[in-house]
């Protein structure tokens, strides 16, 4: 048999596009909506995403009220689209207004007295000397991974970068190298931290049916284990507690350094042809 020779891990893409944002006016979702916007979240990562990131194309950043075009029982999500699905011949973020209604009565229930401390420990929810944020700044670091989740959809699909299979697990990997080593000071730790703690008590009130081992997603306390051991493979000293309160085992944590350094290894390499720039603000 002829040996086939693999092509190069990743290809360069002609800078002809830009990543916008646009908000669908919601009436259902007008405080939330009204909310986002004076944070300027979305604004802000646009501004990044084009000072960094080549696009062939137009990658648009949808906000907007899901439940206004698919059932409702689906509406609490975020999702890529590609050029093929969209047939605008521009591809789209898009991020529900259900998800972050969601999102925010988990961090809600986190920062509560009574109810996440039944989980977590208070001192891992407020780690001593540490930043305590709200249940809204909370919020904005479970936003903030799941954009740029859904943002390694979008570069798989831009790049046509060469994964293996599970995208849904690479999509978080991206979304945690990103913010670990782009994130200034410790602020990377604290938003994975966050986002974490958000899949550990979501995973708690699931009644996991059999059909959900067939999903594309790692259940939700996979997800969790995931990105504690991303944060202690980047930051021992500051994620200790969380083995100390028994929430990432010894055994995983052991591991960690080397997975994190794999998984900035790979995207180093990966997305090297097509950085604009590397500094996060």
């Amino acid at each position: 048999m002829q040996p086939m020779i693999p092509e190069a891990a990743a290809k360069a893409v002609q800078d002809n596009g830009d990543f916008y944002l646009h908000y669908e006016p919601s009436t259902k979702y007008a405080d939330l909506e009204s909310w986002i916007k004076d944070t300027e979240y979305f604004e802000i990562q646009i501004e990044w995403l084009n000072e960094t990131f080549k696009t062939p194309w137009n990658v648009q950043i949808l906000v907007i009220e899901c439940a206004s075009f698919m059932p409702s029982d689906r509406s609490v999500n975020a999702f890529y689209a590609s050029k093929a699905i969209t047939g605008t011949g521009e591809s789209a973020i898009v991020y529900c207004y259900e998800l972050i209604e969601h999102q925010f009565e988990v961090m809600e229930y986190l920062v509560t007295p009574g109810k996440g401390d039944q989980l977590i420990p208070s001192n891992i929810i407020c780690q001593p000397g540490k930043f305590c944020g709200t249940a809204e700044d909370r919020l904005i670091s479970v936003i903030d991974f799941v954009l740029y989740h859904e943002l390694g959809h979008a570069l798989i699909d831009i790049y046509e970068l060469p994964i293996p299979s599970a995208e849904e697990d690479v999509a978080d990997g991206l979304s945690s190298y990103i913010l670990l080593e782009f994130s200034a000071e410790d602020m990377g730790n604290i938003i994975i931290r966050d986002a974490a703690f958000d899949y550990l008590l979501t995973s708690q009130i699931e009644n996991i049916p059999l059909s959900a081992f067939a999903g594309e997603h790692s259940l939700n306390i996979q997800r969790y284990y995931n990105l504690a051991c991303y944060a202690y493979g980047k930051d021992p000293s500051a994620n200790r507690d969380l083995i100390q309160a028994g929430l990432l085992t010894s055994d995983r944590a052991q591991r960690c350094d080397g997975e994190y350094t794999q998984l900035v290894n790979s995207w180093d390499e990966l997305l090297d042809p097509n950085w604009i720039t590397t500094t996060y603000s």
